[in-house]
């Protein structure tokens, strides 16, 4: 196991911290100018956020003035307050397990991944750096979610115990950066049908809750979402939001979130090893 994690390389050691602080703002700064390049995609990504607002705060409507249900009692908020919180924290997951593997198939497409993974840097880290600008970029997407649910569809966070919520977050990232560097790991070698994108999207659209409370669905089911990442996230900043639960009251939704990273980190590190041997073995960098 030692000979593995050492041949592994994921973090850039030897390098210094401050060569590897250097390397992750170089990779966040390309990716940020990149991005700004295209103005008009930049800015419809802002206008999609106040499209998925105005849609819920209008099915929120259907169940009433009042826009509650009694399954939303324990979160104490109405309709368009729970489903805002759910859709701004599965943006998480969707970077994780969707755009960062459209990412990369975009540059191995332009045929530009081989040529980064010719540079000194582990695979690994390569992966991790290039992903981290989604994560930057899709944090600044969710404070615009909120802020258009307070400014102009009137939500409130009166009780909020933001700091439960950043602690939240600040767990909830790791587990879907892993899961999007095994997602990219495994899209490299078997080009496309990757499956952990897929479980993994489709299980936490279903079963998270983002939209509606896991209550609704049957034990056996319930049981299913406490084995997803985004359903312990989802629980615990709605009850950061919407209840001012503390840190210590969400204590079995971070101890979960913490648990998710003790087991992908190590499953990240062999299966990024082993996707990137086998690659490099088949010249699949150059290929898609």
């Amino acid at each position: 196991m030692t000979n593995l994690m050492h041949n592994i390389r994921f973090w850039p050691a030897p390098r210094s911290m401050s060569s590897a602080c250097r390397e992750v703002f170089a990779f966040i700064s390309k990716d940020a100018r990149i991005a700004i390049t295209y103005k008009l995609q930049f800015l419809f990504q802002f206008c999609q956020i106040f499209f998925a607002t105005a849609s819920i705060y209008f099915i929120g409507k259907l169940l009433g003035d009042n826009n509650q249900s009694p399954l939303l009692s324990k979160y104490g908020a109405d309709y368009f307050s729970f489903a805002l919180v759910g859709l701004a924290v599965n943006s998480y997951c969707r970077v994780g397990l969707v755009n960062i593997t459209n990412d990369i198939r975009q540059t191995m497409m332009q045929g530009t991944f081989e040529a980064m993974c010719a540079t000194p840097i582990s695979y690994g880290w390569l992966l991790l750096c290039a992903s981290l600008w989604q994560f930057v970029f899709e944090t600044f997407r969710i404070c615009f979610y909120f802020l258009l649910g307070i400014v102009i569809f009137g939500i409130h966070f009166d009780n909020a115990h933001w700091l439960g919520a950043v602690v939240t977050v600040m767990l909830t990232i790791p587990s879907f950066l892993m899961l999007g560097i095994i997602s990219c790991s495994i899209l490299i070698l078997v080009k496309r049908g990757d499956p952990i994108n897929w479980i993994f999207s489709s299980l936490s659209a279903l079963l998270a809750g983002t939209m509606f409370p896991v209550a609704v669905l049957p034990d056996w089911l319930r049981l299913m979402a406490r084995c997803l990442p985004l359903t312990h996230a989802l629980e615990a900043v709605r009850k950061c939001l919407l209840t001012g639960a503390s840190v210590k009251e969400i204590a079995g939704s971070l101890s979960a979130l913490l648990i998710f990273i003790i087991i992908l980190t190590p499953l990240t590190l062999i299966v990024n090893h082993q996707c990137m041997k086998r690659a490099k073995k088949k010249g699949a960098f150059a290929t898609h």
